[in-house]
Order: structure tokens, then sequence, then C-alpha cells
């Protein structure tokens, strides 16, 4: 059975359609660094306003189109369409709770920066191998970022103390990122010493920036938390689950026991040796095939892209394309081992970058350089998540659907269940043989149940920082520095850290209805379950449900 699509539009369809319209518009408008990144090239050389009067004026926006589409008879929207007005009810809701309700744009510093230098990042890395054309437009946002960042100072109140910290430890290293990006753009500039006083000028704004947020009144140490009630309303709009913050935690520390079990049994097939002990063996005596780590990437890369195909798996969509990059030198220090660059929802180019941090390349004695090059032991799983048939086949068939609206939704449950279900799959088919593969998945999928408590507790209020940075430590094996690194981000992103293995369980049923029941292949339903774009997976068996 195929989802229904709506045969013509009805009144309220087309109402809806010019309330969408218009939001996004007025939307680019208060902030074109946001509307660049999707790709709408006219809005490249601008960096909006950064003061209350634009944040009240996107609240007022939010408010006025959810009310707009609140009035719109459900029952008028069938297929598509419904799906459409539900994501983008969620997109209003939630909006509205980050902005009016917890006014985050007040109690973060970290918004204000990120987006300065994220408008900066952004067109370099984009732009990595053409710099001298997207030159003026970097110019014309540093010449925005001193009063860009002045009117985000100033909005600033009761910030969160936690993120004061991080924003002013970003604020240190913009500084030399600035400096190197100015090496880099120098040689191409008509008027240097005009590139290198606006340079000069955005590397002074962001240590004032920093200084007047250390100097802000801070708000409690735990007020990052949305409490119970607002998360529990997150978990409704973000990730279609209508359970309460309890039954997901007890969840999570079933799901950790579960994993915890499942490591034991597979370590037992490699002798006394407990399950990190095994994965840090293989890592210390692994190297890379290729002559390079890049060529590495590109070979796994590939060789899994060709079994998924060759098995039949998924239809890989026609025309798509990856590249395998090593990260610029200039931006190491702010990349991980490898990430995935996916293209703009509506840009022309649809090319996605695979990013490689080959740290070990510049370093000469060859045992250094192989024991940095170890730290990407397990790419083929890092692999299947990011790029084929993970993110990027995602994000790329999602970018072509027929809805420019549903190009936008980025719903955490969908796109991260999904990665966690293609390395299970990679696992299962046996696309990926080493003999430690299934130890390795199992160890991430522990790490992920661990987010999920760790969610619940932080963003409910009943787990401190140090709590979560402990329970990483003991569960996971890390150390305190990546524990710390990886609970930093969760405090900003509720809902996200929990989404992955959660995601991947909701799949998992979805699978069990459809190929269990309707004896569908797997290429159909991933096929099927690809085309809908990043929503929560409740959604698609409702609208699957619902009638003309």
């Amino acid at each position: 059975m195929k989802l229904s699509k709506v045969k013509g539009k009805s009144p309220a369809v087309r109402d809806f359609e010019r309330i969408t319209r218009d939001f996004l518009d007025a939307s680019h408008e208060l902030f074109p660094q946001e509307a660049s990144e999707l790709g709408l090239s006219r809005y490249e050389h601008r960096l909006g306003k950064n003061g209350e009067a634009t944040y009240l004026r996107h609240i007022a926006l939010m408010e006025k189109a959810l009310a707009a589409t609140e009035r719109l008879p459900e029952a008028d929207f069938a297929g598509d369409a419904w799906l459409d007005r539900r994501g983008f009810l969620s997109m209003l809701r939630t909006g509205l709770l980050f902005q009016r309700d917890l006014e985050r744009w007040r109690t973060n510093p970290q918004a204000h920066c990120d987006a300065a230098v994220g408008s900066i990042f952004d067109l370099v890395i984009r732009y990595a191998d053409r710099l001298p054309r997207v030159l003026p437009k970097i110019e014309s946002r540093l010449a925005r970022i001193p009063d860009f960042l002045a009117e985000g100072a100033s909005v600033v109140r009761a910030p969160v103390p936690l993120w004061t910290r991080l924003a002013r430890k970003s604020c240190e290293g913009i500084g030399p990122f600035l400096k190197e990006i100015e090496g880099k753009l120098a040689q191409y500039s008509a008027r240097p010493e005009r590139t290198a006083a606006l340079f000069d000028a955005a590397r002074k704004a962001f240590a004032r920036y920093s200084e007047e947020i250390g100097r802000k009144r801070p708000g409690p140490e735990g007020s990052f938390a949305v409490g119970r009630g607002n998360m529990e309303m997150l978990v409704r709009e973000r990730m279609g689950l209508n359970r309460s913050l309890a039954e997901i935690e007890a969840t999570g520390w079933s799901l950790i026991r579960k994993m915890e079990d499942e490591l034991r049994k597979e370590a037992r097939k490699f002798g006394r040796r407990s399950a990190a002990e095994i994965l840090r063996a293989a890592a210390q005596s692994w190297e890379p095939r290729g002559p390079s780590l890049i060529s590495e990437y590109e070979r796994v890369t590939l060789s899994i892209r060709d079994a998924f195909a060759r098995k039949q798996l998924l239809t890989l969509p026609p025309g798509e394309r990856l590249r395998v990059q090593p990260v610029p030198d200039f931006i190491k220090h702010l990349f991980p081992t490898a990430a995935y660059r996916q293209p703009g929802p509506y840009s022309r180019d649809q090319t996605g970058i695979f990013w490689v941090n080959d740290l070990g390349a510049g370093i000469r004695d060859p045992a250094k350089r192989l024991a940095e090059t170890r730290q990407h032991h397990g790419l083929e799983l890092t692999c299947a998540h990011e790029a084929y048939p993970g993110h990027h086949v995602q994000f790329v068939i999602q970018n072509r659907h027929p809805s420019k609206l549903r190009r936008l939704f980025a719903h955490a449950i969908f796109y991260e269940g999904w990665t966690l279900w293609c390395e299970k799959m990679c696992v299962d088919h046996r696309i990926i043989r080493k003999p430690e593969a299934r130890l390795q998945q199992l160890q991430d999928a522990l790490w992920r149940a661990c987010r999920i408590v760790i969610d619940c507790g932080l963003q409910g209020g009943a787990l401190t920082y140090a709590g979560a940075v402990k329970l990483l430590m003991e569960r996971v094996g890390f150390t305190k520095a990546r524990a710390e690194g990886d609970v930093n981000w969760y405090t900003s992103s509720p809902t996200v850290p929990m989404s992955y293995l959660l995601g991947r369980l909701e799949l998992e049923r979805l699978h069990a209805r459809l190929t269990g029941n309707d004896g569908w292949t797997e290429r159909q339903f991933n096929d099927y379950i690809l085309s809908f774009g990043a929503i929560p997976w409740s959604w698609i068996w409702e609208a699957r449900l619902r009638p003309d």
C-alpha cells in the first residue's frame, strides 16, 4: 500500500502554502546567514541584525503562522500535504518554546558567537576550492561582525554558566582561526590592507564579546535544563513519541543493560578479554590498506556503496555525487576525525562532501603518524553512517522531495535513527566482515543508550552535569575530556542525544510491520521510508493510514 497523494489542492492546502511561503520569506530576510546555508545564494553576502527587535519580530512571525495554520482543518489534509502541515506545526511550536518561552537568544551566549563565526566558516567550507570567488562575500560578512556581536551581547541576560564558559573558550579559538583564514585569503585580495583591517576588527570584536558576556550576572548552574514538561512536549513534537520522560528513561536503562549483556556475550567469542580490551587491541594492530588514509576512506566508502547496490538493499538516487576530501590544514582543529556535510536543500549543486581529518599527514615520525592514523580504526561503520547508505543518501533523497518545505525538516529521530540502522545492516548482512565489527557496533549502541538516560536526566533536572560525565566514563569507558565534550552539546540539544537509538528502535518496529506482516523486501522498505524526508517514523505510519 502506497502513501496517498493529494489529487488536486483544496482551498485549505493553498492557504497553507501561502502561509508557509510568507513565513519562510520573512524568516530568510531576518536571518540571511541561515538562508545562505540552505543554498539560497542571494543571501551569501549578508549577515543579519542580532538585536532584540530581530528576535521579537521572529517570535511574532511564528505566532502568526502558527495561529493561521492551526485554523486550517486537519481533515482537509491528506498524504504529503498532511505531513507538511504536521512538520510545519512542529517547527513553529518548538521554535516558540526556545525563542519565546526559554529565550535562548538571551541565555545562550554561544548562539551569537557561533552564528557570527559560522557565517564565515560556512562560506569557507562550501567554497574551499574556489576561495577567490567567495572573498567579497566573506568581507561583506566580516564588516558586519562587530555590530552583530555587540547587538548579541546587549540581549544576553542571566546566561547559563556552562554556555558562557564554552562561548568564551570558543572566542579564544576564533582569533587564531580567523588569522589562518586571513592568511589563506590574502593572496586573492585586490585590496589586502582593507581585507586585513576587516579581519583585525572581527578578531577584536570576538575578544570584546567574550569580555562582555563574562561580566554578565549568570543564571543558575543547571539552567540549561528545559524542564520535564517542556521536554515531554519536545518528545512529542520532535520525535513523534507520546511517552513520559520517566518511560523513556526506563527504556534507556533497559537498553544499557541489554547492550552490556550482548557485549559480554559477543566478547566471549574472542576469549576471556573484555570488549574494551578486544577493541583496543584491534585498533593498535590496524593499518590502512591503501597508500593513504584518504584513499582508504575512498576505498571503503565505494566498497560499502557497491555492496548495498549488489545486495539490492536500497535504490541509490540517480546522479548522486560524493567527494571524499581531506580537511584543509587551516581548519583541521575544528573537525572531528570524519564528518559529512550535506548540500543545502535548495542548492543547485547536490554534491555531498565527506571530510576526513588526517592529523597524521604532517607528522614525519612513522610511529607517531601511525598512532594518529589508528584513531580512525572502525572507519567502516563511520563510512556507513556518514556516507553510504547513511547521511549522504538520506539527505540527497530528501533534497529532491517535491515539497520544498519538507526539505527543511530535520528530525534527528529519523536521520540519526536511519544511520544506526545502516550500521546494523552492515553487520547483519555481512557487508562489513571484520571479526570485531559487531562488537564495535554494540559498543556504539551502548554509548547511544547512555545518551537516552542522560538526555532525560539533564533536561528534566534530575541529573547534574558531573553526574552525566561520570555515567559516560563508567559505562562507556570515555576519558573525562571526551565525556565532557559529549555532555557539553547534550545540554543545548534536548531530544537529539536520545534520538539515535530510539530512532533505530522505531525504525525496527516499522520494519517488522512492513517486511514481517506485509512481506516487503528490504529494498522496498528502505526506499519507502527514505522517500519522506527527515520526519518522525510515527508520522509516516499515521499518514499511511489516513484516508484521502
